[in-house]
């Protein structure tokens, strides 16, 4: 198993467009093969939001094939097109992910 974690800093104008994006990631882990569980943390300041999606998989291959899934890849292909016109809110994005031994 498992435990994958995505951490994204974020300016604080973009937090109800992060709410729904990792409500619905959040969502469509919990539908996908391979995934025991997932939920999204959350903390802000006075400048920026902290989302953190926590997930935990069977194995590294089935998280993988989540991230490869079409409409995933189709919505970074559309943040790439659309940077010159739309500056990101995502200050950092920071990934891991932890082997659980028993």
């Amino acid at each position: 198993m498992i435990v994958q974690t995505v951490t994204f800093i974020i300016k604080k104008e973009g937090k109800k467009m992060f709410e729904a994006k990792t409500s619905k990631d959040v969502v469509s882990m919990l539908g996908f093969s391979g995934c025991i569980s997932s939920e999204c943390w959350y903390t802000e300041d006075k400048d920026t939001c902290e989302f953190m999606l926590v997930s935990k998989w069977e194995s590294k291959k089935d998280f993988q094939s989540w991230l490869k899934r079409p409409e995933h890849l189709q919505e970074h292909r559309d943040a790439h097109k659309n940077k010159d016109t739309k500056p990101s809110i995502v200050i950092e994005k920071i990934r891991k992910s932890y082997d659980v031994s028993a």
